[in-house]
């Protein structure tokens, strides 16, 4: 359990610091976005509470809105993340979707499969996205532009979650 603490805020404060004072500055074309700490709100532990949950989803959002000058953007788009995630494993247990019936640890490809982890990672992902782009354009003038933002935008996180999965993988995490 120590060792599972130390890696979540590991964790969060690498990606939130890559996030605010690098991948802020990165232009991309096609001003896409490339957020990378709503991994941090994927790869949080199963058996955490709802309440801390959605806490530790509002406080990445928040250093993160505290690093890029942004009031409050990242912070409800997080908790949005936060609550999806919770309502996704409400309607589909964690027994359904693991190998294992141990809901125990953080989600990953070892005990959900790749599907099973990939589908679960693209409804945060995406629902993270669309709340971002939607309260930051405030309107639904450039409706379909904003549909690009989000889907460009949830497949680098998306990548991004894929190689970051694929490369620090744990030993007992082999599947």
């Amino acid at each position: 359990m120590q060792a599972s603490l130390w890696s979540n805020i590991i964790r969060f404060v690498f990606l939130v610091l890559l996030q605010g004072l690098v991948l802020e500055h990165v232009d991309f074309p096609g001003s896409l976005h490339w957020m990378v700490y709503p991994l941090f709100i994927i790869l949080l532990p199963f058996q955490l509470p709802a309440p801390a949950l959605l806490l530790c989803a509002f406080l990445a959002g928040l250093s993160v809105d505290f690093l890029c000058d942004v009031p409050g953007l990242n912070a409800a788009s997080a908790t949005l993340a936060a609550f999806v995630r919770i309502l996704y494993f409400k309607w589909r247990p964690a027994t359904d979707v693991l190998h294992d019936s141990d809901p125990v640890g953080t989600p990953s490809p070892g005990k959900m499969g790749w599907g099973g982890f990939l589908y679960y990672s693209c409804w945060v992902i995406l629902f993270f996205h669309l709340g971002y782009f939607f309260l930051d354009a405030f309107s639904f003038q450039h409706f379909f532009y904003t549909l690009y933002l989000t889907v460009g935008s949830s497949f680098l996180c998306l990548v991004s979650l894929v190689l970051a999965v694929t490369l620090f993988k744990s030993k007992g995490d082999m599947r």
